[in-house]
């Protein structure tokens, strides 16, 4: 039997589909997540997380900016440094908050979505796998995979990378691209200092608030900073050749992660063994990195996508999750002035694509360029990228990457410029 309660059906509960859901709720337009995951926390993937100013303009546009700052803790700078030459840049965050009058935020992945799932509260139907869509005139019905149907007006696929609402739109597509990187995460929380399988006393007190520090190697980069709750995540990447090398002594996807993990990054400065070290086994979470190309289109009359299921990005420039939260509000704002003019899902979606693809395709194509800047492996080649950090990233970069991750129709235009700019990782 259908069940005919929707306006909008939108498939997935992670951070785009949450989002979605509030957004529309906040435009008047009724909405229900459908989630594969039996459990809510099944659905909250990952450790940590900034949510810069650009998703944070996204989130006040909803009425959301309060309650994300109960969950994270404000990010002020943005440190690069190399593991054997030293600083190589220093942004200022706090600059780009009181420029664009919005903060970024470190924040726990599940905190973040359990704030976010809580607002949405009964609109969140767990255990609801797609199996596939129809689209008629009228509307869209939805198979779940226990038998179950629904039907709504629009149907927005949130349902992540490898998402079935896009694989039912393109059926053709290629799988997700491998970006030849895993990403290891692990979270030290406050106490663990001087514990068994701890850090030693005083490295978390030596890590500063505010202030996310980014070390490169040779094929090999590490990622820290403290979130809301005072803990300190940290992320070691890898390239593919340094995973495969490593891997002889313990797959980075198997057992013995931590060991090897240790070897690889033992003589980088501190406090970066020490936070490696800290913790069981379990607690590293290895995770690895894909993305698609940009695809010239995303919708039909009544179906659309969002987040990583609509162009889902490396993790280089941090904006995967930034720009799922852009991309519902946008979609939101769309469907609303197509209801208030009386012009009809198709005229929605259509203007959702042209406000969105040509945004998403140039901050993923700067996410993949970015990601093979960060893991040359080459010594001579590491130097060079070392040497033009030191030079362009404070003053050419720092400036091109804001007004790429800025360019965007939340807010009003910075005091003294004629657009809007952009941020990293």
């Amino acid at each position: 039997m259908a069940d005919d309660r929707n306006e909008v059906i939108v498939m997935g509960g992670g951070i785009a589909g949450l989002t979605t859901v509030l957004a529309l709720r906040a435009a008047g337009i009724g909405a229900t997540a459908y989630e594969r995951a039996p459990a809510p926390d099944a659905a909250s993937a990952g450790n940590g997380l900034v949510v810069w100013h650009n998703a944070v303009l996204a989130l006040r546009a909803i009425g959301l900016e309060e309650e994300l700052d109960a969950v994270g803790a404000e990010l002020l700078r943005y440190r690069f440094r190399s593991r054997r030459t030293g600083s190589l840049a220093d942004w200022s965050v706090a600059d780009g908050a009181r420029r664009y009058g919005a903060p970024a935020y470190t924040v726990s992945r599940p905190a973040l979505h359990g704030m976010l799932r809580e607002l949405v509260g009964d609109d969140l139907v767990l255990g609801a796998r797609c199996a596939g869509f129809t689209e008629d005139a009228d509307g869209v019905t939805v198979r779940l995979d226990d038998g179950r149907e629904v039907r709504g007006g629009v149907l927005v696929g949130a349902d992540g990378l490898r998402s079935t609402v896009r694989r039912v739109l393109m059926p053709s597509e290629p799988p997700p691209r491998y970006a030849g990187m895993t990403a290891c995460q692990g979270i030290v929380s406050p106490g663990a200092e001087g514990v068994p399988g701890g850090v030693p006393g005083g490295v978390l007190d030596a890590i500063p608030e505010g202030v996310f520090v980014n070390t490169f190697g040779e094929g090999t980069w590490f990622v820290y900073y403290r979130l809301g709750d005072g803990s300190v995540y940290w992320d070691a990447v890898l390239d593919d050749r340094t995973g495969r090398r490593i891997g002889s002594a313990a797959s980075p996807l198997g057992t013995g992660l931590r060991a090897a993990l240790l070897r690889e990054f033992g003589d980088w400065p501190d406090p970066v063994p020490a936070l490696i070290a800290a913790g069981p086994e379990a607690d590293v979470l290895p995770v690895g990195i894909y993305d698609r190309d940009p695809v010239p289109r995303w919708s039909t009359d009544r179906v659309t996508l969002v987040g990583d299921a609509a162009q889902p990005m490396t993790f280089n420039l941090g904006q995967g999750a930034n720009q799922a939260i852009e991309g519902s509000v946008v979609l939101a704002e769309c469907l609303a002035t197509a209801a208030g003019t009386g012009s009809g899902p198709a005229a929605a979606l259509a203007a959702y694509e042209r406000r969105r693809i040509a945004r998403t395709a140039r901050v993923a194509r700067r996410s993949r360029t970015n990601g093979v800047l960060s893991s040359r492996h080459n010594p001579a080649v590491c130097l060079l990228r070392d040497a033009f950090m030191r030079v362009a990233f404070d003053r050419l970069v720092y400036r091109k990457t804001y007004r790429l991750t800025m360019d965007t129709d939340f807010g009003a235009p910075p005091t003294g410029t004629g657009h809007q700019e952009d941020s990293h990782r």
